[in-house]
């Protein structure tokens, strides 16, 4: 009996990380909505793509991770800079 999972099929690990990658992309998306210029937005959109493109396609799971922490870091102080210029 043939299994009917492709053989290209993501592993759970590998499944969860992509989630996590995912997660990250949207929630720049949700903080953008609060960034007032629409220049400034749109600028700000294309790096945010750009960043995740460029990695597009990377495999090592330390680099992923060290990605995804540095994501994290860099969504924390766009977050602080946006609570800052709306006070």
């Amino acid at each position: 009996m043939s299994s009917k999972i492709p053989k290209n099929a993501m592993s759970l690990k590998q499944f969860m990380v992509h989630q996590e990658v995912l997660k990250l992309y949207r929630n720049f998306f949700r903080s953008l909505r609060e960034v007032e210029s629409p220049s400034d937005r749109q600028q700000l959109q294309k790096w945010v793509q750009a960043d995740f493109r460029k990695y597009k396609h990377e495999t090592d799971e330390v680099t992923i991770r060290n990605l995804i922490v540095n994501g994290e870091r860099a969504l924390k102080e766009l977050r602080q800079s946006l609570a800052l210029s709306r006070s």
